[in-house]
């Protein structure tokens, strides 16, 4: 690490240590805030007041290990860019996890959304919604998929304060007015909000494909980040922070937030970097060498990232990438090459992995700090190391000689449960003489929708607040629930082994306040209380 790195990365340290202190006192000396550490103690209280919505990620609200050691609890809301979509950043997640590790869970394997070889997933509002196929909606009572209107391009929308920001192609809507116009050349790509930037790539790669940047006339990518909030009418690109990107043609699979700084890897190995009014390039871009980054995720005070071709899950600590070995293994069976980890998610308080080109899934497992291989999402072909990707053989005459291989491209929390979606390399339509070998029905994995459920976890749609807001957690051997300034927003039924688990959660102390596996708390105030159950 240069000393520049050093430097920043010591300020990034501070200024986390100064935030988790502002935290801790805010939870401890108001009056009347002091938690009461009885032994039937089930109900956890916390208030907070999230600031001004500028995109900000909001972080953990707290984190608790029970008196046994059994279990850890905890909540928060989720920071995460999975390929292309981002997480529901007013979705609150709650959850009690055996620290030994050891879950059990069931799939249900849904509708299809589509007739394609595969679909992309991503919730707003408790909502899951399909994107690939036309934009639609699954509804849980009638169990089918309903079509929804969309701005078309990625169909992507998220919630900023009590409004509807809407990220079409090039163009972007907040509260159905526009506020960015397509540009004059190229097109706007792959939109991210936050910190109070709306960031995204102006790309005009012409038909030459990838090559260096001379000059604006040969073609160009560039990042861009323009400061705005939901009182402007629109976006002023003449205010925009702008980065001449090395490679005409580079846009980005995962965009990603860790504090203040906005991130973002390009699809030709490019990694740049957004803070304190400037972009700045981590790693440049080798035309030729593959190196890309998937998803991001925050996980305590850093960011994991899935990466390609290692298959792995790569960190960012602010200031400088590092590999992690293992996370997740190799399935057994299988070719070490050209693997990538292209969703990630946490879901009951462990982290998931999902993993091309076998469609694995791992999960893993923060207290025993072990990966456990929760199943493969597709039951053919055999597996096999003799080959990279499945049916290599099959379609060595094929324009895209890896096309199924298989992805795992969504991993959605929902209420109890986890939405997981599959696809080919492409969700293309499949064509019964050009790939005879996944007759009659093997095409239809690919584009599958499934739902995982695994007891432990809750997630809520929260209604946005200016200033404060009362969440309460309740624990008891039969139900978890969370409640919003008293009403309860969802519940979910506590099933199997971990009903054993739970009886120990009473008893709660050491809580950490504005603490956990979602990073640090990141709004303004938090104030926690353990409270008595009645």
């Amino acid at each position: 690490m240069n000393p520049r790195q050093t430097s920043e990365y010591s300020m990034f340290i501070r200024r986390s240590q100064m935030a988790m202190i502002v935290v801790n006192v805010l939870a401890t000396v108001c009056p009347g805030e002091e938690p009461q550490l009885d032994e039937t103690t089930s109900r956890i209280s916390v208030t907070i007041d999230r600031g001004r919505d500028t995109g900000q990620c909001f972080g953990s609200l707290f984190e608790v290990t029970s008196p046994d050691s059994t279990v850890v609890i905890g909540a928060g809301f989720q920071n995460l860019y999975n390929t292309r979509y981002r997480a529901d950043r007013h979705s609150l997640q709650f959850y009690v996890r055996p620290t030994d590790g050891q879950r059990s869970h069931t799939t249900e394997k849904l509708p299809r959304p589509n007739e394609l070889c595969g679909t992309y997933l991503y919730s707003r509002d408790n909502i899951v919604r399909s994107t690939y196929g036309g934009l639609k909606a699954w509804d849980p009572q009638a169990d089918k998929w309903e079509p929804e209107d969309s701005l078309g391009g990625t169909n992507e929308t998220m919630r900023v304060g009590d409004g509807l920001l809407e990220f079409g192609a090039s163009e972007v809507k907040y509260a159905g007015q526009a506020v960015l116009n397509p540009p004059r050349e190229g097109s706007y790509q792959l939109f991210f909000y936050a910190n109070g930037h709306l960031c995204f790539y102006h790309v005009n790669r012409g038909d030459d494909g990838y090559r260096p940047y001379e000059n604006d006339s040969d073609g160009f990518s560039k990042l861009y980040a323009c400061p705005w909030t939901v009182d402007q009418a629109n976006v002023d690109l003449s205010t925009a922070v702008v980065l001449t990107l090395p490679v005409v043609g580079e846009t980005t699979f995962a965009w990603g937030q860790l504090g203040d700084q906005i991130v973002t890897g390009s699809n030709i190995g490019g990694f740049y970097v957004f803070e304190k009014g400037n972009w700045r390039m981590l790693l440049a871009p080798i035309l030729g060498v593959s190196y890309q980054l998937y998803s991001t995720m925050m996980f305590h005070d850093r960011l994991l990232m899935g990466q390609y071709p290692s298959g792995r899950v790569f960190q960012y600590d602010g200031s400088q990438i590092s590999d992690m070995p293992g996370w997740p293994p190799i399935l057994d069976g299988v070719s070490a090459s050209a693997r990538e980890a292209q969703t990630t998610v946490i879901y009951g308080g462990d982290v998931f992995v999902g993993v091309w080109p076998w469609g694995e899934l791992w999960r893993y497992n923060p207290d025993s700090r072990r990966w456990a291989f929760t199943q493969r999402m597709f039951d053919h072909p055999e597996l096999s190391d003799r080959i990279t990707h499945p049916y290599d053989f099959e379609n060595k005459n094929g324009d895209v000689g890896n096309q199924w291989g298989q992805r795992v491209t969504s991993l959605v929390p929902g209420g109890a449960n986890l939405f997981v979606s599959t696809s080919a390399k492409w969700p293309a339509e499949w064509a019964p003489q050009e790939f005879p070998f996944l007759a009659p029905d093997k095409w239809k994995s690919y584009g599958s929708v499934y739902k995982l459920t695994m007891p432990g976890h809750l997630s809520a749609t929260t209604k946005w607040t200016e200033g404060p807001t009362t969440f309460e957690f309740v624990i008891d051997e039969n139900e978890l629930s969370i409640s919003q300034d008293g009403k309860q927003i969802a519940a979910t039924a506590v099933t199997g082994s971990l009903r054993k688990h739970v009886n120990s959660a009473a008893g709660l102390a050491d809580v950490k306040w504005g603490q956990g596996i979602y990073g640090a708390f990141g709004g303004d105030t938090i104030k926690g209380v353990v409270v008595r159950a009645e």
